[in-house]
């Protein structure tokens, strides 16, 4: 897909974010345990930390929300987290862009050197695009709920950059 640009969140794009998460299990693999569902509007907000953290969309040229992706500062790095893909546009590369916009906005805000995610081991998608894209596992310096669910993942941001440049 062509003329993808990566915008900041509003508020009135959310229901078809929420619309993407229909039952409790895909809800919280992509939100963390703690996100309330059955959810509704304010507590989607409030859950998913809205406008608290940067919350981007990635938009096609009609303005439609095609993917979605947060970052935040955590271990001085740019921790990149929430991001999905529309159902109905998944396998057409979304993820990608969606993955190097998000981390090349987020790096350049936050003066980041890396780039940080933490991805569920079921998820063999999502973990395959983020090894193409150069992330490597790493240990997690602490503990979390779900850490012995999901794996640690960085890579360094300039490299990142590149090597997007590169493909």
């Amino acid at each position: 897909m062509d003329n993808l640009r990566l915008k900041p969140m509003e508020e009135w794009q959310f229901p078809t974010l929420m619309s993407w998460l229909p039952d409790r299990e895909q809800c919280q693999q992509w939100g963390g345990p703690d996100f309330r569902f059955p959810f509704e509007g304010r507590s989607f907000l409030e859950d998913c930390r809205w406008p608290e953290l940067p919350s981007y969309a990635l938009q096609d040229s009609s303005g439609d929300v095609l993917a979605f992706g947060q970052y935040y500062q955590l271990l001085g790095r740019c921790h990149l987290s929430r991001l999905i893909v529309s159902p109905n546009h998944r396998g057409a590369g979304l993820g990608r862009s969606l993955v190097v916009q998000l981390a090349q906005t987020g790096a350049r805000a936050l003066d980041a050197i890396e780039c940080s995610l933490f991805v569920l081991r079921t998820n063999l998608a999502a973990r395959t695009l983020y090894q193409k894209l150069g992330f490597e596992e790493a240990a997690y310096p602490g503990q979390r709920k779900w850490l012995d669910q999901c794996d640690f993942m960085l890579v360094p941001s300039k490299g990142f950059q590149q090597k997007q440049n590169i493909e």
